[in-house]
């Protein structure tokens, strides 16, 4: 019965001495200025379409100029909340402490491809399916999908294209991303294939940076197969008989096999 009470004595202090420290610093934070604000910009693969800089602008023309404000007048919620909306920000993370800093540090999205629809207006895909519009300031060096592709960037700016849906919305974005993150994660075949091009009928050609053919790889049903014909086409054929350019045309599309066309 003692240690129960001693127990129970324990988490009252506990609680009290918590919320006596909550208080504390919520006085202080009355009476603090803010000092400094220190933005932090996490790159991905030499990214930069955004600056400390323009995040300070961001921040300045949310809530004008924090350092003239005390900390508890910073709405450092609406302020991360803003940041997380930026087309170019994956994650963001805004905190203050009490010698009067308002830290905030983002992540830039990391694009996977270009996208060039039939109407010539450019974007991105990023690595978790997300569009990104172009940068004024940077061009990221990723592969380009380009041909018969009406898929405006409005139309799918808000939402992901990571998930291939039903056939009949016909949207080929969760195609191009499937492709598009397979090529990308694969040293060689990013190195290998910089341009894909989508026909009229939907389907996928892919234009190597060696060799003058045209690499018909249909839809993205049994991808990762087709990919390892291919390679194995590369590897144990062409490159050892060096007939890189004896071909106009390398067709995919069928079960099992490879169907090559002479010039």
């Amino acid at each position: 019965m003692f240690r129960k009470s001693l127990n129970i004595m324990f988490w009252i202090l506990l609680f009290a001495g918590v919320v006596g420290l909550m208080g504390f610093a919520e006085k202080e934070r009355s009476h603090t200025r803010c000092r400094l604000l220190n933005v932090t910009v996490v790159q991905n693969d030499s990214n930069y379409f955004i600056t400390p800089a323009e995040i300070r602008l961001l921040v300045y023309g949310q809530q004008g100029d924090i350092t003239k404000k005390n900390i508890d007048k910073v709405d450092i919620i609406s302020m991360e909340a803003m940041l997380k909306s930026n087309p170019y920000i994956a994650e963001a993370q805004v905190f203050a402490t009490l010698d009067g800093t308002v830290n905030i540090t983002v992540v830039q999205k990391k694009p996977i491809v270009r996208i060039i629809n039939q109407n010539n207006e450019s974007y991105y895909i990023d690595s978790e399916g997300e569009l990104m519009p172009l940068s004024p300031d940077f061009t990221a060096l990723v592969m380009v999908v380009n041909g018969e592709i009406n898929e405006p960037y409005i139309r799918n700016c808000r939402s992901k294209v990571n998930q291939e849906g039903d056939t009949s919305e016909r949207s080929l974005l969760p195609s191009v991303y499937k492709l598009s993150d397979y090529i990308y994660h694969n040293p060689f075949w990013k190195a290998f294939i910089p341009e894909v091009y989508v026909d009229s009928a939907g389907e996928f050609c892919l234009i190597p940076r060696v060799g003058n053919q045209r690499i018909i790889l249909g839809d993205t049903n049994n991808m990762r197969q087709k990919f390892d014909k291919l390679w194995v086409l590369y590897h144990e054929g062409l490159n050892h008989a060096d007939k890189w350019n004896d071909y106009s045309e390398i067709n995919l599309k069928y079960n099992h096999q490879i169907v090559c066309t002479k010039k």
